[in-house]
């Protein structure tokens, strides 16, 4: 080995070294935050100016908790309450659980933590514009502290009657954070962990370290404290731990303990690299964490200052920072006697080279909002980093007299008694939360980075989309919107955001907006209509045939969809040589001429909509099903991916050439009539044919210039409306056999491979089979078959709804094709028109409100946006709780009671009467379930809802299967209830299983 070999050896090590080094203590950036506080604290925008004047959020404590037997009189009772109130939240008995996709029925099983956790997890996800469901299947992690066990208490006093499976794991603390990744559908770790008041640090801990080890992507962390069970309080009134006024006055001489608190904290964490990489919003950035224990100390609840130090010491080395480095800490501060003296002790110690001149300053947002237990530490969190944000420090309250037992003169440090300005260099902080059996948590934190503003894209509105799981939410959401307005958001910015920030739900408003007023006169219309969920709709691609183009067709998607101009330019280099002429400029350039010489008309359709095909698919927008009339077959196919875009070019470049250099004059007749009528008033005349068959009542004649002139006069005399069209032969007709042998010669060696899409052939009127598509007679037989557009749009409707996308210029297919089935079943997409350079953009708009979810990333792929802020998901929260003694929200029912409403008995009656068969069969089975689940009555479940969005598991549909098979003379198979996910589709399923009245004897 040479010296140079050595020394490549060394700087490969060093590099490595390096890289682990800077992974190990890579900053971890807070991208987004959710939380309920008490005070009615919901968003970080509202928590932060609520800190900001000083608010309190403790009170007495809310009466439906708990009766009046609970509390002490005299304060020496034991296990009763003897403090005046704390922090709580309002509805703590109430969840969106149909948002959640939980029954009522395993809702009020669910242990309010679980359910605290799921919805502000999600607006987390929210505040950091990440759209949750692409989190799917990806490593995300979880971390959860969770100390509470009141829902468990509550079992007490349920009946058995009451009781249900789904308690055990509705009460089980696993399932905090089991139950977000299941329903998020992460795949990292997952923990819930129990340090009691540290727990949500060290679940930020843990989650910083699992990020920077590579664990996760991505990371959820928090903690959440229920509080409703009496017995709880009254064993900490016991040990003397709580204020019996009620208030955390952290650092007074009046301290005499805590004020008890519920809430929920979460915190949605990345690499600081892969943030910057995704153009997340950087909160602000975990530069270190560390978690010790208390170890041997004057008792296990009791504080110990060493090991205090020591923690804090390490919290900084992980950061790679320095006790100088800190301008900020936000205290554990509970507002006891013993604790409070020593945290500042040790603080004092720490951060012993700050001066008076340039003090320590140290709060604790426990004397605003009380200590919530398991959700502190991530409470302390989110307060630290809306002041990182503002460069604000936030008052200390409740210090009225600076406690006696901590000498204020030798410590360099200051309690903010107003809200004042944060000026440092960096601004740093450190937050402390310590566990009540002595394991102990520091964070330090920084300020997000200063960085480059990104370069961004001039833009001035685009597609914006807003949905909701109903159509009550929704007009939320409206209302929400229209007020946004009024900040004067950048459109375009807004547009992207509600693209890809945001999970799309069936209950849609979306448009096309230009600027604000645009934006405002979208949601005014939207407010005053009603809503309806869109349903699952197949996509079909109508490939457009000739006589619809134009010159410049191209001319608006090319300037603006880069996916559309690279697909564009790829036909052009494989068309052009072949035919000898620029293709791109026959579709881009408004003056172009020749365009309507079939040698060039053909070439230049399959290009643009191959092109506009091509878009679409990048946009995520997959079809199930491909139609082509004439000429827009070959594109059909080349989609497909029947033969590659080389033998594409070759076979349409042929046949434009070829079907334009028939000798024999000829033209083509447009005729309302039906094909069969037409086909014998043509009988006399061996030179005509019918062409195509377009819809019913409209058909194409084509034959010879002589035959076609003298028969037209005749329809004219009849009085039939027949129409000359601009083309310049009898395309599909007998006259095209001229050019049979030489097509066939032309395309003789193209390659066919079996194609990935379904294509519906307009020669047989039938899903074609790949096998009859991969022969060159089917190609040479296609230009003189007549074009049977009417056999296959009803062959495709009897496939289900569809969303139909024209990816050729103009509305012909579009317009035929609502003759040709029932209209309403189906959405009908232009791309094309010549009046309308933004035509695609709107198909789009109209596509997603239509069902349709395009991958909104690649929609944006290649510009350059930034993320806003907008409005989070106005959850619909109902009641939902077990019937105990300790507490009956007034909106729940018994389970008796509710079951009494929708066990009515079956009545067979309709089913004898095809009409009423399959209205009786959808009633029954909504009745059956709104049992089964809990609902308060059938007309809560929407026959066309999904039955995962409704709940229901494994168990709901065999019972479910069970009460259909003894109610209805037909059997329902055990497949039926998951291939036929909803109400309305299994009663149609089972309606169509019964035989007719006189057959079933």
């Amino acid at each position: 080995m040479t010296t140079q070999d050595l020394a490549d050896v060394v700087r490969r090590q060093q590099a490595l070294i390096e890289r682990l080094r800077r992974e190990r203590h890579e900053p971890i950036a807070i991208v987004g935050m959710g939380l309920r506080f008490p005070g009615d604290n919901d968003t970080p925008a509202a928590l932060a100016d609520f800190l900001d004047i000083g608010g309190v959020g403790t009170g007495p404590f809310p009466t439906d908790r708990w009766d009046a037997s609970a509390f002490g009189v005299d304060g020496t009772e034991k296990g009763k309450i003897h403090s005046a109130g704390g922090g709580f939240l309002t509805g703590i008995d109430e969840f969106d659980a149909t948002f959640f996709a939980i029954s009522p029925k395993e809702a009020r099983c669910l242990d309010p933590q679980q359910r605290l956790v799921l919805e502000t997890a999600w607006t987390a996800l929210e505040h950091a514009n990440i759209d949750p469901t692409r989190l799917r299947h990806g490593t995300g992690g979880v971390y959860f502290g969770v100390s509470s066990l009141d829902y468990a208490l509550e079992l007490s006093s349920v009946a058995d009657e009451d009781m249900d499976g789904y308690l055990a794991a509705g009460v089980l603390h696993a399932s905090v954070s089991g139950r977000l990744s299941y329903t998020l559908g992460l795949r990292g770790p997952s923990i819930t962990l129990d340090t009691a008041c540290s727990a949500s640090l060290v679940a930020l801990h843990l989650a910083v370290q699992a990020l920077r080890g590579g664990e996760c992507e991505i990371a959820l962390a928090g903690g959440v404290n229920a509080i409703h069970h009496p017995l709880s309080t009254a064993l900490l009134s016991d040990m003397q731990a709580l204020a019996a006024d009620g208030r955390c006055k952290t650092f007074d001489e009046s301290a005499d303990g805590y004020a008890r608190s519920e809430g929920c904290g979460v915190l949605l964490l990345k690499r600081l690299s892969d943030a910057e990489r995704d153009g997340d919003k950087i909160l602000a950035l975990v530069r270190g964490s560390a978690v010790r224990q208390d170890g041997e100390s004057a008792g296990l609840t009791a504080p110990n200052g060493t090991a205090q130090v020591a923690l804090i010491r390490a919290a900084l080395a992980n950061a790679t920072l320095t006790p100088a480095d800190i301008s900020y800490v936000e205290a554990h501060g509970t507002g006891t006697p013993l604790g409070d003296p020593i945290e500042l002790a040790a603080l004092a110690e720490v951060f012993s080279d700050h001066t008076r001149e340039n003090p320590l300053r140290v709060a604790s947002v426990k004397t605003n909002l009380g200590h919530m237990e398991t959700a502190a530490g991530v409470g302390g969190v989110i307060k630290t980093v809306l002041q990182l944000q503002r460069a604000t420090i936030y008052p200390h309250l409740n210090l009225d007299r600076p406690s006696g037992r901590i000498p204020w003169d030798s410590y360099p440090i200051e309690i903010p008694a107003k809200s004042g300005p944060w000026e440092a260099p960096v601004r740093r902080a450190v937050v402390n939360s310590f566990g009540f059996a002595g394991t102990i948590a520091s964070v330090v934190l920084e300020q997000s980075p200063v960085l480059q503003p990104a370069q961004h894209d001039p833009g001035t509105g685009g597609v914006f989309t807003l949905s909701a799981k109903s159509a009550t939410a929704l007009a939320d959401q409206i209302t929400r919107y229209r007020a946004l307005l009024d900040q004067r958001p950048d459109l375009a910015d807004l547009c992207y955001t509600t693209n890809v920030g945001r999970a799309h739900f069936r209950h849609r408003v979306s448009g096309v907006v230009r600027d604000h007023a645009d934006l405002a006169a979208l949601l005014d219309r939207a407010a005053t209509t009603e809503s309806v969920a869109v349903t699952n709709r197949k996509v079909g691609f109508l490939f457009t045939g000739q006589g619809a183009q134009y010159p410049g067709m191209a001319a608006a998607p090319y300037r603006d969809h880069p996916a559309f101009a690279a697909a564009l330019d790829e036909c052009d280099a494989a068309l052009t040589p072949l035919v000898g002429r620029s293709i791109k400029d026959l579709v881009l350039d408004e003056t172009a001429t020749g365009l309507d010489e079939t040698r060039y008309t053909q070439p230049a359709l399959f290009a643009v909509e191959y092109a506009m095909a091509r878009l679409w698919l990048s946009w995520g927008v997959r079809p199930t099903i491909l139609i082509g009339h004439s000429v827009g077959e070959v594109v059909a196919a080349a989609i497909a991916g029947l033969f590659d875009l080389a033998d594409a070019a070759k076979l349409v470049v042929a046949r434009g050439r070829l079907m334009g250099a028939v000798s024999t004059s000829g033209g083509m007749v447009s005729v309302p009539l039906p094909a069969d009528e037409l086909a014998e008033l043509i009988a006399g005349y061996p030179d005509l044919a019918v062409a195509a068959v377009n819809a019913p009542g409209q058909s194409v004649l084509s034959g010879g210039e002589d035959a076609l002139t003298a028969f037209t006069a005749t329809l004219v005399e009849r009085g039939v409306d027949a129409k000359r069209l601009t083309v310049s032969h009898a395309f599909h007709s007998p006259l095209m056999t001229e050019v049979v042998d030489e097509f066939r010669a032309a395309i003789a060696d193209i390659t066919f491979r079996r194609p990935e899409l379904t294509l519906v052939s307009t020669v047989t009127g039938q899903v074609a089979k790949w096998r009859d598509l991969a022969q060159v007679d089917y190609w040479v037989r296609q230009i003189g078959a007549p074009v049977d557009y009417l056999a296959a749009m009803r062959a495709v409707h009897k496939r289900g709804k569809h969303v139909f996308i024209e990816v050729g210029p103009g509305s012909t297919l579009t317009s035929l094709g609502k003759r040709c089935v029932e209209p309403k079943d189906h959405a009908w997409l232009t791309t094309l028109r010549r009046t309308d350079p933004a035509a695609v953009t709107t198909a789009l708009a109209k596509a997603y409100t239509a069902g349709l979810t395009p991958a909104w990333a690649q929609v944006h792929a290649g510009t350059r946006r930034a993320l806003v802020d907008l409005p989070t998901y106005p959850f619909e929260r109902k009641s939902h709780w077990l019937p105990t003694g300790t507490r009956q929200p007034v909106e729940q029912a018994p389970t008796a009671a509710r079951a009494a409403k929708v066990e009515a008995p079956f009545d067979p009656t309709p089913l004898a009467d095809p009409d009423t068969r399959q209205p009786a069969i959808e009633g029954l089975i909504r009745r059956v379930l709104a049992g089964a689940m809990d609902f308060t009555h059938p007309d809560e479940i929407s026959p066309e809802a999904e039955f995962t969005d409704l709940g229901i598991d494994s168990l709901v549909a065999a019972e479910l299967r069970a009460a259909l098979t003894a109610a209805l003379p037909v059997p329902c198979p055990a497949a039926a209830v998951f291939d036929h996910p909803t109400a309305r589709g299994l009663a149609r399923f089972l309606a169509d299983q019964f035989t007719a009245p006189e057959q079933n004897g």
